[in-house]
Protein backbone atom coordinates (compact mmCIF):
# COMPACT_ATOMS: atom_id res chain seq x y z
CA UNK A 1 0.00 0.00 0.00
CA UNK A 2 2.82 2.42 0.84
CA UNK A 3 4.65 1.61 -2.43
CA UNK A 4 1.44 2.29 -4.48
CA UNK A 5 0.94 5.65 -2.74
CA UNK A 6 4.56 6.66 -3.39
CA UNK A 7 4.21 5.75 -7.08
CA UNK A 8 1.06 7.88 -7.42
CA UNK A 9 2.74 10.88 -5.75
CA UNK A 10 5.80 10.55 -7.97
CA UNK A 11 3.65 10.43 -11.11
CA UNK A 12 1.67 13.50 -9.95
CA UNK A 13 4.93 15.43 -9.32
CA UNK A 14 6.32 14.62 -12.80
CA UNK A 15 3.01 15.61 -14.44
CA UNK A 16 3.00 18.92 -12.53
CA UNK A 17 6.53 19.75 -13.65
CA UNK A 18 5.71 19.13 -17.31
CA UNK A 19 2.50 21.18 -17.04
CA UNK A 20 4.29 24.16 -15.48
CA UNK A 21 7.03 23.93 -18.05
CA UNK A 22 4.56 23.77 -20.93
CA UNK A 23 2.62 26.79 -19.71
CA UNK A 24 5.74 28.98 -19.90
CA UNK A 25 6.26 28.45 -23.61
CA UNK A 26 4.48 31.66 -24.59
CA UNK A 27 6.37 33.87 -22.13
CA UNK A 28 9.08 36.02 -23.67
CA UNK A 29 12.46 36.25 -21.97
CA UNK A 30 12.90 39.40 -19.90
CA UNK A 31 15.69 40.69 -22.12
CA UNK A 32 13.37 40.92 -25.13
CA UNK A 33 10.64 42.95 -23.52
CA UNK A 34 10.29 46.40 -25.07
CA UNK A 35 8.38 49.28 -23.49
CA UNK A 36 7.13 52.15 -25.66
CA UNK A 37 7.51 55.60 -24.00
CA UNK A 38 4.26 57.04 -22.63
CA UNK A 39 4.96 60.68 -23.49
CA UNK A 40 3.82 60.06 -27.06
CA UNK A 41 0.60 61.28 -28.62
CA UNK A 42 0.32 58.28 -30.91
CA UNK A 43 0.27 54.66 -29.82
CA UNK A 44 2.76 52.47 -31.62
CA UNK A 45 2.25 48.80 -32.38
CA UNK A 46 5.98 48.16 -32.17
CA UNK A 47 5.61 46.30 -28.88
CA UNK A 48 3.35 43.73 -30.53
CA UNK A 49 5.59 43.46 -33.59
CA UNK A 50 8.67 42.89 -31.43
CA UNK A 51 6.98 40.07 -29.55
CA UNK A 52 5.85 38.32 -32.74
CA UNK A 53 9.28 38.73 -34.36
CA UNK A 54 10.97 37.31 -31.28
CA UNK A 55 8.79 34.21 -31.45
CA UNK A 56 9.70 33.77 -35.12
CA UNK A 57 13.42 34.06 -34.36
CA UNK A 58 13.49 31.66 -31.45
CA UNK A 59 10.71 29.30 -32.47
CA UNK A 60 9.07 26.87 -30.06
CA UNK A 61 11.12 25.72 -27.11
CA UNK A 62 12.38 22.22 -26.83
CA UNK A 63 11.63 20.70 -23.44
CA UNK A 64 14.75 18.55 -23.72
CA UNK A 65 17.07 21.51 -24.42
CA UNK A 66 19.03 22.31 -21.28
CA UNK A 67 20.17 25.73 -22.64
CA UNK A 68 16.66 27.12 -22.22
CA UNK A 69 16.99 26.99 -18.47
CA UNK A 70 19.44 29.92 -18.28
CA UNK A 71 18.50 33.38 -19.64
CA UNK A 72 22.21 34.10 -20.20
CA UNK A 73 22.29 31.59 -23.08
CA UNK A 74 19.57 33.28 -25.11
CA UNK A 75 20.72 35.12 -28.24
CA UNK A 76 19.45 38.68 -28.77
CA UNK A 77 18.45 39.40 -32.39
CA UNK A 78 20.47 42.19 -34.05
CA UNK A 79 17.38 44.36 -34.66
CA UNK A 80 17.00 44.84 -30.90
CA UNK A 81 20.33 46.68 -30.64
CA UNK A 82 19.71 48.94 -33.66
CA UNK A 83 16.13 50.12 -33.30
CA UNK A 84 14.22 51.38 -36.31
CA UNK A 85 10.72 52.70 -35.69
CA UNK A 86 8.19 54.43 -37.96
CA UNK A 87 5.18 56.47 -36.79
CA UNK A 88 2.68 58.35 -38.96
CA UNK A 89 1.85 61.82 -37.61
CA UNK A 90 -0.42 62.95 -40.49
CA UNK A 91 1.73 65.89 -41.57
CA UNK A 92 4.96 63.93 -41.17
CA UNK A 93 6.04 60.30 -40.97
CA UNK A 94 8.73 59.89 -38.32
CA UNK A 95 11.53 57.33 -38.72
CA UNK A 96 13.91 56.85 -35.78
CA UNK A 97 17.16 54.91 -36.08
CA UNK A 98 19.03 54.45 -32.81
CA UNK A 99 22.63 53.32 -32.20
CA UNK A 100 23.72 53.16 -35.84
CA UNK A 101 27.05 54.71 -36.85
CA UNK A 102 26.42 53.73 -40.45
CA UNK A 103 23.10 55.59 -40.53
CA UNK A 104 24.69 58.63 -38.88
CA UNK A 105 27.46 58.76 -41.51
CA UNK A 106 24.82 58.60 -44.21
CA UNK A 107 22.99 61.72 -42.96
CA UNK A 108 25.68 63.73 -41.16
CA UNK A 109 26.82 66.74 -43.21
CA UNK A 110 30.42 67.96 -43.21
CA UNK A 111 29.54 71.64 -42.96
CA UNK A 112 33.18 72.80 -43.04
CA UNK A 113 33.80 71.14 -46.38
CA UNK A 114 30.43 72.25 -47.73
CA UNK A 115 31.18 75.90 -46.93
CA UNK A 116 34.27 75.75 -49.15
CA UNK A 117 32.23 74.93 -52.26
CA UNK A 118 31.35 77.79 -54.66
CA UNK A 119 27.84 79.19 -54.45
CA UNK A 120 27.30 77.95 -50.90
CA UNK A 121 26.33 80.50 -48.25
CA UNK A 122 26.53 80.23 -44.48
CA UNK A 123 28.51 81.21 -41.42
CA UNK A 124 31.17 79.32 -39.49
CA UNK A 125 31.04 81.58 -36.46
CA UNK A 126 28.28 84.16 -36.15
CA UNK A 127 29.32 86.89 -33.68
CA UNK A 128 25.92 86.79 -31.95
CA UNK A 129 25.90 82.99 -31.58
CA UNK A 130 29.53 82.56 -30.52
CA UNK A 131 30.12 82.72 -26.75
CA UNK A 132 26.50 83.57 -26.07
CA UNK A 133 23.47 82.34 -24.18
CA UNK A 134 19.78 82.61 -25.04
CA UNK A 135 20.46 84.45 -28.25
CA UNK A 136 18.75 83.99 -31.59
CA UNK A 137 19.72 85.21 -35.05
CA UNK A 138 17.47 85.44 -38.09
CA UNK A 139 18.56 84.38 -41.56
CA UNK A 140 17.13 83.65 -44.99
CA UNK A 141 16.94 80.39 -46.92
CA UNK A 142 17.78 80.43 -50.61
CA UNK A 143 14.87 78.10 -51.41
CA UNK A 144 11.24 77.98 -50.22
CA UNK A 145 11.16 75.34 -47.49
CA UNK A 146 7.72 73.70 -47.04
CA UNK A 147 6.99 73.49 -43.31
CA UNK A 148 3.59 71.87 -42.68
CA UNK A 149 2.95 72.81 -46.31
CA UNK A 150 3.75 76.51 -45.82
CA UNK A 151 6.61 77.75 -47.98
CA UNK A 152 9.02 79.46 -45.60
CA UNK A 153 12.10 81.51 -46.47
CA UNK A 154 12.91 83.09 -43.10
CA UNK A 155 13.95 81.33 -39.91
CA UNK A 156 15.66 82.11 -36.61
CA UNK A 157 18.53 80.04 -35.18
CA UNK A 158 18.69 79.89 -31.37
CA UNK A 159 21.51 78.85 -29.07
CA UNK A 160 19.05 76.61 -27.21
CA UNK A 161 19.24 73.84 -29.80
CA UNK A 162 16.28 74.73 -32.02
CA UNK A 163 15.11 76.79 -35.00
CA UNK A 164 12.17 79.16 -34.76
CA UNK A 165 10.23 79.25 -38.02
CA UNK A 166 7.29 81.52 -37.22
CA UNK A 167 6.02 84.51 -39.17
CA UNK A 168 6.17 86.92 -36.22
CA UNK A 169 9.43 87.30 -34.28
CA UNK A 170 8.89 87.68 -30.53
CA UNK A 171 10.62 86.87 -27.26
CA UNK A 172 8.82 83.55 -26.65
CA UNK A 173 10.54 81.61 -29.43
CA UNK A 174 10.57 78.29 -27.55
CA UNK A 175 6.78 78.10 -27.14
CA UNK A 176 5.73 76.87 -30.60
CA UNK A 177 6.49 77.05 -34.34
CA UNK A 178 9.87 75.42 -33.82
CA UNK A 179 12.13 72.74 -35.30
CA UNK A 180 13.98 71.31 -32.30
CA UNK A 181 16.51 68.49 -32.64
CA UNK A 182 17.33 69.01 -28.94
CA UNK A 183 15.91 72.11 -27.27
CA UNK A 184 17.62 72.66 -23.91
CA UNK A 185 19.49 75.24 -21.84
CA UNK A 186 22.64 75.29 -24.01
CA UNK A 187 25.35 77.94 -24.22
CA UNK A 188 28.44 78.43 -26.39
CA UNK A 189 30.87 79.88 -23.82
CA UNK A 190 33.39 77.07 -24.21
CA UNK A 191 36.35 77.84 -26.46
CA UNK A 192 35.51 75.08 -28.93
CA UNK A 193 31.72 75.56 -28.86
CA UNK A 194 30.04 77.01 -31.91
CA UNK A 195 26.87 77.09 -34.02
CA UNK A 196 27.42 76.73 -37.76
CA UNK A 197 24.86 76.99 -40.55
CA UNK A 198 25.18 76.45 -44.29
CA UNK A 199 22.86 76.62 -47.33
CA UNK A 200 23.69 75.06 -50.71
CA UNK A 201 20.33 75.68 -52.40
CA UNK A 202 19.10 72.11 -51.85
CA UNK A 203 19.36 71.85 -48.09
CA UNK A 204 19.87 74.10 -45.07
CA UNK A 205 22.02 72.68 -42.27
CA UNK A 206 22.51 73.96 -38.72
CA UNK A 207 25.08 72.31 -36.47
CA UNK A 208 25.31 72.84 -32.72
CA UNK A 209 28.94 71.83 -32.18
CA UNK A 210 30.17 70.95 -28.70
CA UNK A 211 27.55 73.02 -26.89
CA UNK A 212 27.14 72.60 -23.15
CA UNK A 213 24.25 72.77 -20.73
CA UNK A 214 24.20 75.87 -18.57
CA UNK A 215 23.66 73.95 -15.33
CA UNK A 216 26.11 71.16 -16.19
CA UNK A 217 29.25 71.31 -14.02
CA UNK A 218 31.17 68.71 -16.03
CA UNK A 219 32.53 69.30 -19.51
CA UNK A 220 29.92 67.15 -21.23
CA UNK A 221 29.35 68.57 -24.69
CA UNK A 222 26.63 67.87 -27.26
CA UNK A 223 27.01 67.84 -31.04
CA UNK A 224 23.98 67.48 -33.31
CA UNK A 225 22.55 68.77 -36.59
CA UNK A 226 19.25 69.58 -38.22
CA UNK A 227 18.99 69.30 -42.01
CA UNK A 228 16.11 70.96 -43.86
CA UNK A 229 15.71 69.46 -47.32
CA UNK A 230 14.14 71.27 -50.25
CA UNK A 231 11.31 68.73 -50.48
CA UNK A 232 10.25 69.43 -46.88
CA UNK A 233 11.94 66.49 -45.15
CA UNK A 234 13.62 67.22 -41.82
CA UNK A 235 16.54 65.19 -40.44
CA UNK A 236 17.88 65.26 -36.87
CA UNK A 237 21.39 63.78 -36.62
CA UNK A 238 22.94 63.19 -33.18
CA UNK A 239 26.70 62.68 -33.07
CA UNK A 240 27.51 63.19 -29.38
CA UNK A 241 24.86 62.91 -26.66
CA UNK A 242 26.87 62.29 -23.45
CA UNK A 243 23.92 61.80 -21.10
CA UNK A 244 20.37 60.54 -20.94
CA UNK A 245 18.16 63.21 -22.49
CA UNK A 246 15.41 62.38 -20.00
CA UNK A 247 17.71 63.60 -17.20
CA UNK A 248 18.17 67.10 -18.67
CA UNK A 249 16.55 69.65 -16.37
CA UNK A 250 13.78 71.87 -17.70
CA UNK A 251 13.78 74.22 -14.69
CA UNK A 252 15.37 77.13 -16.59
CA UNK A 253 14.60 76.15 -20.17
CA UNK A 254 12.10 73.81 -21.83
CA UNK A 255 13.39 70.48 -23.11
CA UNK A 256 11.68 69.57 -26.37
CA UNK A 257 12.47 67.29 -29.27
CA UNK A 258 10.42 67.51 -32.45
CA UNK A 259 8.51 70.11 -34.42
CA UNK A 260 5.48 72.29 -33.80
CA UNK A 261 3.32 74.69 -35.79
CA UNK A 262 0.67 77.24 -34.90
CA UNK A 263 -1.49 79.93 -36.46
CA UNK A 264 -1.88 83.58 -35.51
CA UNK A 265 -5.47 84.77 -34.98
CA UNK A 266 -6.42 88.38 -34.40
CA UNK A 267 -9.49 88.78 -32.22
CA UNK A 268 -11.32 92.08 -32.70
CA UNK A 269 -12.38 94.37 -29.86
CA UNK A 270 -15.57 93.48 -27.98
CA UNK A 271 -18.99 94.72 -29.03
CA UNK A 272 -18.82 97.70 -26.65
CA UNK A 273 -15.44 98.83 -27.93
CA UNK A 274 -13.92 98.69 -24.46
CA UNK A 275 -11.11 96.23 -25.20
CA UNK A 276 -8.25 96.19 -27.65
CA UNK A 277 -7.78 93.73 -30.53
CA UNK A 278 -5.80 90.69 -29.38
CA UNK A 279 -3.34 88.67 -31.43
CA UNK A 280 -3.23 85.10 -30.12
CA UNK A 281 -1.02 82.24 -31.34
CA UNK A 282 -2.74 78.84 -31.29
CA UNK A 283 -0.70 75.66 -31.63
CA UNK A 284 -2.56 73.18 -33.82
CA UNK A 285 -0.06 70.32 -34.20
CA UNK A 286 3.22 69.00 -32.89
CA UNK A 287 5.43 65.95 -33.39
CA UNK A 288 7.35 64.82 -30.31
CA UNK A 289 10.42 62.62 -30.60
CA UNK A 290 10.61 60.12 -27.70
CA UNK A 291 13.46 61.00 -25.36
CA UNK A 292 14.62 57.39 -25.22
CA UNK A 293 15.33 57.43 -28.97
CA UNK A 294 17.91 60.23 -28.79
CA UNK A 295 21.39 58.87 -28.11
CA UNK A 296 24.78 59.16 -29.75
CA UNK A 297 24.86 57.82 -33.34
CA UNK A 298 21.11 58.24 -33.80
CA UNK A 299 19.03 59.74 -36.61
CA UNK A 300 15.43 60.96 -36.72
CA UNK A 301 13.85 61.52 -40.14
CA UNK A 302 10.61 63.48 -40.47
CA UNK A 303 9.30 62.71 -43.93
CA UNK A 304 6.96 65.47 -45.11
CA UNK A 305 3.53 64.37 -46.32
CA UNK A 306 1.35 66.15 -48.92
CA UNK A 307 -0.96 68.82 -47.51
CA UNK A 308 -3.76 70.85 -49.01
CA UNK A 309 -2.09 74.21 -48.37
CA UNK A 310 0.71 73.25 -50.79
CA UNK A 311 -1.71 73.08 -53.73
CA UNK A 312 -2.09 76.40 -55.55
CA UNK A 313 -4.51 75.33 -58.29
CA UNK A 314 -8.30 75.05 -57.93
CA UNK A 315 -8.62 72.01 -60.18
CA UNK A 316 -5.82 70.13 -58.45
CA UNK A 317 -7.26 71.09 -55.07
CA UNK A 318 -10.73 69.77 -55.92
CA UNK A 319 -9.37 66.52 -57.36
CA UNK A 320 -6.76 65.91 -54.65
CA UNK A 321 -6.97 62.57 -52.83
CA UNK A 322 -4.70 62.87 -49.82
CA UNK A 323 -4.37 60.22 -47.12
CA UNK A 324 -5.31 62.38 -44.13
CA UNK A 325 -7.01 65.47 -45.59
CA UNK A 326 -9.99 66.45 -47.74
CA UNK A 327 -9.11 69.53 -49.77
CA UNK A 328 -11.45 72.38 -50.74
CA UNK A 329 -10.84 75.68 -52.52
CA UNK A 330 -11.25 78.74 -50.29
CA UNK A 331 -11.79 82.27 -51.59
CA UNK A 332 -9.92 85.02 -49.81
CA UNK A 333 -9.49 88.72 -50.37
CA UNK A 334 -6.57 90.09 -52.32
CA UNK A 335 -4.87 91.73 -49.34
CA UNK A 336 -5.02 88.38 -47.47
CA UNK A 337 -3.11 86.54 -50.16
CA UNK A 338 -5.97 85.53 -52.44
CA UNK A 339 -7.70 82.13 -52.78
CA UNK A 340 -6.01 79.01 -51.45
CA UNK A 341 -6.48 75.28 -50.96
CA UNK A 342 -7.44 74.19 -47.45
CA UNK A 343 -8.38 71.10 -45.48
CA UNK A 344 -11.84 70.68 -43.97
CA UNK A 345 -10.73 71.69 -40.47
CA UNK A 346 -8.90 74.82 -41.57
CA UNK A 347 -5.89 73.98 -39.39
CA UNK A 348 -3.04 75.93 -40.93
CA UNK A 349 -1.47 79.37 -40.74
CA UNK A 350 -4.19 80.90 -42.91
CA UNK A 351 -6.98 80.02 -40.50
CA UNK A 352 -7.93 83.69 -40.08
CA UNK A 353 -8.58 83.91 -43.82
CA UNK A 354 -10.40 80.57 -43.67
CA UNK A 355 -12.77 81.88 -40.98
CA UNK A 356 -13.31 85.29 -42.57
CA UNK A 357 -13.90 83.70 -45.98
CA UNK A 358 -16.64 81.46 -44.53
CA UNK A 359 -14.84 78.47 -46.02
CA UNK A 360 -16.22 76.04 -43.44
CA UNK A 361 -19.75 76.28 -44.84
CA UNK A 362 -18.73 75.89 -48.48
CA UNK A 363 -19.19 72.54 -50.12
CA UNK A 364 -16.40 70.93 -52.06
CA UNK A 365 -16.25 72.35 -55.59
CA UNK A 366 -16.76 69.76 -58.29
CA UNK A 367 -15.83 72.09 -61.12
CA UNK A 368 -13.47 75.04 -61.34
CA UNK A 369 -13.63 77.94 -63.78
CA UNK A 370 -11.16 80.70 -64.47
CA UNK A 371 -12.60 83.00 -61.81
CA UNK A 372 -11.94 80.52 -59.02
CA UNK A 373 -8.20 81.15 -59.18
CA UNK A 374 -8.45 84.94 -59.41
CA UNK A 375 -7.83 87.03 -56.35
CA UNK A 376 -10.96 88.65 -54.93
CA UNK A 377 -10.56 92.43 -54.71
CA UNK A 378 -11.35 94.15 -51.44
CA UNK A 379 -14.04 96.31 -53.07
CA UNK A 380 -15.62 93.49 -55.08
CA UNK A 381 -19.31 93.55 -54.24
CA UNK A 382 -20.00 90.13 -55.67
CA UNK A 383 -17.32 88.56 -53.53
CA UNK A 384 -18.59 90.18 -50.34
CA UNK A 385 -22.20 89.26 -50.99
CA UNK A 386 -21.27 85.69 -51.81
CA UNK A 387 -19.64 85.15 -48.46
CA UNK A 388 -22.85 85.87 -46.60
CA UNK A 389 -21.06 86.87 -43.41
CA UNK A 390 -22.89 89.67 -41.58
CA UNK A 391 -19.82 91.02 -39.83
CA UNK A 392 -16.72 90.88 -42.01
CA UNK A 393 -13.71 92.56 -40.39
CA UNK A 394 -12.68 94.02 -43.76
CA UNK A 395 -16.05 95.68 -44.41
CA UNK A 396 -16.59 99.20 -43.03
CA UNK A 397 -20.24 100.30 -42.61
CA UNK A 398 -20.70 104.07 -42.83
CA UNK A 399 -23.55 105.61 -40.74
CA UNK A 400 -26.46 107.14 -42.67
CA UNK A 401 -29.62 109.04 -41.65
CA UNK A 402 -31.52 105.92 -40.61
CA UNK A 403 -28.72 104.65 -38.43
CA UNK A 404 -28.40 107.89 -36.42
CA UNK A 405 -31.59 107.12 -34.48
CA UNK A 406 -30.23 103.69 -33.61
CA UNK A 407 -26.96 105.26 -32.50
CA UNK A 408 -28.73 107.70 -30.20
CA UNK A 409 -30.82 104.89 -28.71
CA UNK A 410 -27.74 102.77 -28.03
CA UNK A 411 -25.83 105.68 -26.48
CA UNK A 412 -27.98 105.42 -23.32
CA UNK A 413 -27.08 101.77 -22.79
CA UNK A 414 -23.40 102.55 -23.39
CA UNK A 415 -23.56 105.29 -20.73
CA UNK A 416 -25.14 102.91 -18.21
CA UNK A 417 -22.48 100.31 -18.95
CA UNK A 418 -19.72 102.88 -18.36
CA UNK A 419 -21.23 103.85 -14.99
CA UNK A 420 -21.38 100.20 -13.91
CA UNK A 421 -17.76 99.61 -14.91
CA UNK A 422 -16.68 102.71 -12.99
CA UNK A 423 -18.45 101.47 -9.85
CA UNK A 424 -16.76 98.08 -10.18
CA UNK A 425 -13.37 99.77 -10.41
CA UNK A 426 -14.05 101.76 -7.22
CA UNK A 427 -15.15 98.60 -5.42
CA UNK A 428 -12.02 96.75 -6.49
CA UNK A 429 -9.75 99.58 -5.33
CA UNK A 430 -11.58 99.67 -2.01
CA UNK A 431 -11.12 95.93 -1.55
CA UNK A 432 -7.37 96.26 -2.28
CA UNK A 433 -7.03 99.02 0.32
CA UNK A 434 -8.94 96.98 2.91
CA UNK A 435 -6.84 93.86 2.26
CA UNK A 436 -3.60 95.85 2.41
CA UNK A 437 -4.31 97.56 5.75
CA UNK A 438 -5.90 94.45 7.36
CA UNK A 439 -3.59 91.56 6.39
CA UNK A 440 -4.99 89.27 9.11
CA UNK A 441 -8.39 89.10 7.37
CA UNK A 442 -9.35 86.63 4.66
CA UNK A 443 -8.97 89.30 2.00
CA UNK A 444 -5.54 90.22 3.34
CA UNK A 445 -4.36 86.61 3.31
CA UNK A 446 -5.62 86.19 -0.26
CA UNK A 447 -3.73 89.32 -1.34
CA UNK A 448 -0.54 88.00 0.27
CA UNK A 449 -0.93 84.60 -1.37
CA UNK A 450 -1.54 85.98 -4.86
CA UNK A 451 0.71 89.04 -4.74
CA UNK A 452 2.44 89.92 -8.04
CA UNK A 453 5.86 88.90 -6.75
CA UNK A 454 4.65 85.29 -6.64
CA UNK A 455 3.75 85.28 -10.33
CA UNK A 456 6.17 83.24 -12.43
CA UNK A 457 6.54 82.91 -16.16
CA UNK A 458 6.23 79.25 -17.25
CA UNK A 459 9.48 77.61 -18.32
CA UNK A 460 8.05 76.88 -21.76
CA UNK A 461 7.84 80.64 -22.32
CA UNK A 462 11.53 81.31 -21.83
CA UNK A 463 12.57 84.70 -23.18
CA UNK A 464 15.08 84.97 -26.01
CA UNK A 465 16.98 88.01 -27.17
CA UNK A 466 16.28 87.70 -30.88
CA UNK A 467 18.42 89.65 -33.33
CA UNK A 468 16.73 89.55 -36.71
CA UNK A 469 18.87 90.19 -39.79
CA UNK A 470 16.75 89.45 -42.82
Amino acid sequence: MMRRTSSVLAAFYVLSCFSARGSSKEQLPQILRYEEPSGHDFVSLKRVRRASEARKVFGPRDDNDEDDKSPMTWTVPPEIAVQNDTVDHQYYVMHTITNSEEELKKHWVDVDRLLEKPGVVGNRSHPLLYKSYRRAVGTKITFPFPFYGHRMTNLTIATGGFIYIGDQTHNWLAATQYIAPLMANFHTYLNNSNIIYVDDGKMFVVEWRRVQLREEAQNNTFSFQVILHKNGDIVFAYKDVPMDVANISDANHPVKLGISDAYLFQHPADAHGMGQPKRVIYEYHRVEVPLTKVTSNSVVILEAQPTCILIDNCEQCSNATLKHFNCTWCHSKKKNGGPFCTDDAGLHRRRQHWVEGNCKDRSRSLYCDGKDEDEVDDDDKSGSSESGSPSQPDVVVLPDASSKNKASASSGSAYAFSVIMLLLVFLFVGWLAYAYYYPHTTSGQMLIKYRPSRWHVPSSHVRYSASVHM
